[in-house]
């Protein structure tokens, strides 16, 4: 993978997740209230923002959060003011997305993350983190890409 440092952004040029081949910008940011997210730039171009703080503390999960706000672009969402603020029919698809294309080792830490934390108020998760880790792991079955039992 090659990366390149333009104007205080991270550009991954090749494949920032295994099977995605689009590349997109991130960004760390430490004081963001959520896990990861996704905006538009002026340039017009998605930039994916992640709390590294957070990333550190959940793992691998961070990666299918990561590529889940990735998904909402790719899938064409409007980019909304906050997470939070996605139709759940959103929320589902960029979910099953992230669960197809992203890393399996990264879609299984977020289901064991959603299921491990389903009740934990300390993380900002939206939605029904049961009915979430179910959807993540069936899309990710459905395409062989679940490394899970």
């Amino acid at each position: 993978m090659k990366i390149i440092l333009f104007s205080g952004l991270l550009l991954c040029i090749s494949s920032c997740r295994a099977n995605v081949t689009t590349p997109y910008w991130e960004i760390a940011d430490p004081s963001l209230p959520d896990i990861a997210m996704i905006r538009m730039v002026r340039t017009g171009a998605a930039v994916v923002i992640y709390n590294p703080d957070t990333c550190q503390k959940i793992g691998a999960a961070c990666g299918f959060f990561r590529t889940h706000a990735f998904a909402h672009d790719r899938l064409n969402h409007t980019i909304l003011a906050s997470p939070e603020s996605y139709p759940l029919s959103m929320e589902t698809q960029a979910d099953c997305w992230a669960a197809k294309y992203g890393k399996p080792d990264e879609v299984y830490a977020a289901v064991q993350f959603f299921m491990e934390n389903a009740n934990n108020p300390n993380w900002k998760i939206h939605g029904d983190r049961v009915r979430r880790a179910e959807n993540v792991r069936s899309c990710a079955i459905q395409v062989g890409n679940w490394i899970g039992k």
